[in-house]
């Protein structure tokens, strides 16, 4: 099998995207992922009240980029002129460097219910997530004839527009699925008339369709089908195809002699974080090298964006000094950091890099992606936290509750430690092990704060005043968590129903909790308005965000800061609430 260097990189424009292509192109890649796609909002359109289309809206599914005849009545047809304009113009810039395109995707994806309707014999494996979508969604059978002949035309169409040779799926889930298969969220399922139908030539059926697909287009197009998912359990059903498979086609990284040809060193589906580029150098050091010493013809490597871009001379460095160990890849990072600011600074960037490696790696300690399911999904950082919601104003409530991903009863949506059916934290010890571990992140942050505020005063560089912003901006996601996690803590041991008994006698303090609440609640009013104070003027450019009319679960609104502001202004005039369920001091 021929060398594959595939680099993915998120660009913001085409511009970008050459250049990062040509840094790409220096550094050894062979191939750079082309597929980052504008938000299919018709998705989540369909039906506003359901959260879970926000999954799949981002990924560059095949149908998105080419649609079948077939389903052109079906599909949103100028979206779908749009995406494959854009992945065209990112091809040709990758054809003038020197390099070829990759598309990373999840099929078999699901298709809106009208297509069933109209042909039933379609309709394949039930592929949604049950606990976080409000209604079935179901991807086509790929073991129907039809079904395979779109995908084999979409393909077709694909390598002779783009010179695409380099396609990996990602299947059973975020909206893609595969009949009978174990990985599925509801458990194996699909129609009656494949269930006897083996999963090895269902997945070799599959892969030799879109195999098929490149080939008439003049193609040998390598295509990985890969459906283990980290926290799920192996799928040893679908390995079993991997005898069927002919040659550069891939399925769970093994090849037909059941050799693992692909390793993977970032996950290439991970959504986009509030902050934005955050640079995590040392961790990318210790990627970059695993990535030098991979033995496997395909290498899947993510390069991530900051301010600096320091990335590509990382990476430069260690194709110079071929790290063998951890304490190599800090000479890497310092000779990198020498051509950022020079010789007698580069420790201080050092340290501020360690700094920050550190933070993310106590955050990571929590188990649970909390600033993604919590500060996101759940929209903590931007809802108030109020001991009765349900008695907010409907405004009040909507700018927040529209956007939270919670499919589950209304009842669900009040509390903020129920993340789609998720209970990552829940009750005292969790909350004081979560609350320990941010902390340390906050420190760890605090201290890069410090560093990058030293390193502004030495080189007046005004990108370390912007990066200092940054980790401001994610240290209030941090305590936002702890704020969160603490205040449901507290209403989980609140008693609603009988009204708190207050002594005459003086002095008395009975009840600590009127405390805890005051306390909690002002450190996240407190909270709101640092957050507002370091965005500033710079709001778009600090948090991932977009318009009003465009904002999605995974994307906050350009209101954002007036968000923040009425979030603050309604705990405010919430605080005597607490006096409704604890006793109150009289000292």
């Amino acid at each position: 099998m021929k060398r594959i260097n595939v680099i993915k990189i998120a660009t913001e424009n085409l511009d970008d995207f050459r250049q990062m292509a040509m840094h790409a192109k220096e550094v050894g890649a062979t191939h750079v992922m082309a597929g980052q796609m504008p938000r299919s909002r018709w998705m989540w359109e369909q039906d506003l009240t359901d959260p879970y289309p926000n999954w799949s809206m981002g990924h560059a599914q095949l149908f998105k980029l080419v649609c079948p005849p077939q389903l052109k009545e079906f599909l949103p047809q100028d979206h779908i002129a749009e995406c494959f304009n854009l992945f065209k113009a990112r091809c040709d810039i990758l054809k003038e460097v020197g390099l070829k395109p990759a598309l990373f995707s999840n099929e078999p994806f699901w298709l809106p219910e009208e297509v069933y309707r109209a042909h039933p014999d379609w309709r394949g494996a039930r592929c949604d997530h049950p606990r976080r979508s409000r209604k079935p969604y179901y991807s086509p059978c790929v073991d129907n004839p039809e079904v395979l002949a779109m995908y084999k035309y979409a393909v077709k169409v694909l390598c002779q527009e783009t010179g695409l040779d380099y396609l990996q799926f990602m299947s059973n889930d975020s909206g893609g699925g595969l009949c009978w298969s174990t990985g599925t969220y509801v458990g194996p399922n699909g129609p009656e008339s494949c269930r006897n139908r083996s999963m090895a030539d269902r997945v070799a059926g599959f892969v030799d369709a879109l195999t098929e697909g490149g080939k008439e287009a003049g193609v040998d197009i390598v295509v990985h089908f890969n459906s283990d998912i980290p926290f799920k359990a192996k799928e040893i059903g679908v390995a079993t195809a991997c005898p069927k498979l002919k040659d550069n086609q891939i399925v769970n990284t093994m090849n037909n002699k059941n050799e693992v040809v692909v390793a993977s060193i970032v996950d290439l589906g991970y959504p986009g974080r509030p902050v934005k580029k955050l640079p995590e150098p040392v961790t990318f050091a210790k990627f970059a090298r695993i990535a030098q010493d991979c033995s496997e013809p395909i290498t899947m490597f993510g390069f991530p964006r900051s301010d600096f871009d320091e990335c590509w001379e990382i990476y430069r460095q260690t194709q110079l000094q071929q790290p063998k160990s951890i304490a190599d890849c800090f000479k890497v990072l310092q000779d990198a950091a020498t051509t950022i600011v020079g010789d007698k600074l580069a420790g201080r960037l050092v340290d501020m890099w360690y700094h920050i490696d550190e933070a993310f790696t106590h955050l990571d300690h929590t188990g649970l992606d909390l600033i993604m399911y919590g500060c996101q999904h759940q929209r903590w950082i931007n809802r108030p936290f109020v001991l009765f919601p349900t008695e907010l104003a409907e405004e009040d409530r909507a700018y927040y509750r529209k956007f939270q991903f919670q499919a589950q009863k209304e009842e669900n949506t009040y509390d903020l430690l129920d993340m789609q059916g998720i209970e990552g934290v829940r009750g005292f010890t969790a909350t004081f092990m979560l609350g320990e571990t941010l902390q340390k992140a906050i420190r760890c942050l605090q201290q890069a704060i410090g560093e990058a505020a030293y390193l502004l005063e030495q080189t007046g560089d005004k990108r370390f005043d912007m990066l200092r912003r940054r980790m401001i901006a994610e240290k209030c996601f941090f305590k936002n968590i702890i704020h969160a996690a603490k205040f449901q803590e507290l209403v989980d041991r609140t008693d609603f129903e009988t009204e708190p008994r207050n002594e005459l006698r003086w002095p008395t303090r009975n009840d600590g909790r009127i405390e805890e609440f005051q306390n909690i609640t002002r450190a996240e009013i407190d909270n709101m308005y640092e957050l507002i104070s370091v965005l500033g003027d710079d709001l778009e450019e600090i948090i991932l965000c977009t318009t009003p009319e465009e904002e999605d679960i995974f994307r906050y609104s350009t209101n954002f800061i007036d968000q923040l502001r009425r979030k603050a202004e309604i705990m405010l005039e919430h605080m005597n609430d607490g006096k409704r369920v604890y006793e109150t001091h009289n000292i």
